[in-house]
């Protein structure tokens, strides 16, 4: 079964710092941070401001991206300009295009870091779909399980062609079921001609993704390209991974406290491995610190979940009542209830008041359509008719 798409009747809304959707608590704005890549301090001020002007639980959504909710609309000047100082909107034309997916590895940062260079150095990719998902990735990478768009595989090694030797190393540039290898450093600029392809074939607002276009032009996107699908790893559990630390965050909601031990951690060295003030927020609602092994057990003391076995890992759910005027079901509530009873070994499950399901996982998984109880959210991880997939 297959999560059914958003009703359309025109360009999507998602939200940005200059255009917040309103809703039943207030204005919502999302800020996006290409790759997920976020230094600690930044976060520790978005948290404070966060706090100071509405909900203070920062959203982790499932694009890697920030949300803060309950603001005051219109959004008051000295929020954004705070914001804007941080250097987290350097184009308001971008604010909504700027969607970048990414595994944790450094590795990828400047494959990252080029790919947003060369977005926000082109004023055309500024239409851009706020749904338009760009995706950076290591071969079977999780990010690879995303419903990306244009995906860059860093293939590593070095690219043998007709000029001689890339030193460079590789990338595989995919769209769909097609892929072409270009020399790493070419990989950004490759993936943004195929944007500007898709923007020159797009012919409605309704358009928001490359799987939207008839087959006829989702073909002439990468001519190049030959057929090759790229497997993907299941997103990493919760806990140690060597010297680093997945952190999960319960129903992607990063509470003050959790922010705070983030930041208060800062500089400090935790056994062989500094802990290193980049940070990584993923699509599975989970920060990867690196070095940060060895704060597991201080991290679950403020609510991370850094254990494999994990509820968390599991089970989601949207926002509900009483923030979405959608639903009268508590599904974040409800949620947190069944916790102790969901089987971390089963299938992921989403708790949704509506049959949008905002913020579904990408991978398969159950749905809990308006619960009224909290069997009804175990039921449904056991029941095989309620399986979705993106």
């Amino acid at each position: 079964m297959t999560t059914p798409p958003p009703s359309r009747d025109g360009a999507d809304r998602c939200p940005g710092l200059l255009t917040p959707f309103v809703s039943a608590d207030g204005a919502m704005v999302r800020l996006r941070l290409p790759g997920g890549r976020v230094d600690t301090a930044t976060l520790g001020e978005i948290s404070s401001l966060a706090t100071r002007f509405g909900d203070p639980d920062i959203t982790l959504t499932s694009r890697g991206s920030l949300q803060l909710r309950g603001l005051p609309d219109p959004l008051p000047r000295e929020l954004v300009t705070a914001i804007g100082d941080l250097g987290l909107v350097p184009s308001g034309e971008h604010d909504k295009a700027r969607n970048i997916v990414a595994d944790p590895e450094a590795g990828l940062d400047d494959l990252v870091g080029a790919l947003d260079d060369g977005l926000l150095a082109d004023p055309g990719l500024a239409q851009l779909p706020g749904r338009f998902l760009l995706a950076v990735g290591r071969p079977g990478g999780p990010v690879l399980g995303e419903p990306w768009d244009i995906a860059i595989v860093d293939e590593g090694g070095v690219l043998r062609c007709d000029a001689g030797a890339s030193k460079g190393g590789a990338a595989r540039v995919l769209v769909g079921a097609h892929g072409v290898v270009v020399p790493r450093d070419e990989a950004a600029r490759t993936a943004l001609d195929v944007a500007r392809r898709f923007l020159a074939a797009r012919t409605d607002a309704k358009t928001w993704n490359v799987r939207d276009l008839p087959a006829t032009a989702r073909g002439s996107l990468l001519p190049e390209g030959t057929p090759f699908v790229e497997p993907a790893e299941t997103p990493p559990l919760p806990g140690p991974d060597g010297d680093d630390l997945v952190a999960l965050v319960p129903l992607g909601l990063l509470t003050p406290a959790m922010a705070a031990a983030l930041t208060a951690r800062r500089g400090s060295s935790q056994g062989s491995s500094p802990l290193s003030e980049r940070l990584v927020v993923t699509p599975w609602r989970a920060i990867v610190v690196p070095g940060g092994a060895a704060l597991a057990g201080d991290l679950a003391d403020v609510g991370f979940a850094t254990a494999p076995d994990s509820p968390w890992s599991v089970l989601t759910a949207c926002a509900g009542a009483p923030a979405c005027a959608r639903t009268t079901t508590s599904t974040r509530d409800l949620a947190r209830a069944a916790a102790a009873l969901v089987d971390p070994a089963g299938p992921p499950v989403h708790v949704i008041g509506c049959e949008r399901s905002c913020g579904h996982p990408a991978r398969a998984h159950t749905i809990s359509l308006n619960p009224s109880t909290v069997a009804d959210v175990v039921a449904a991880q056991r029941s095989p008719n309620s399986e979705r997939s993106s």
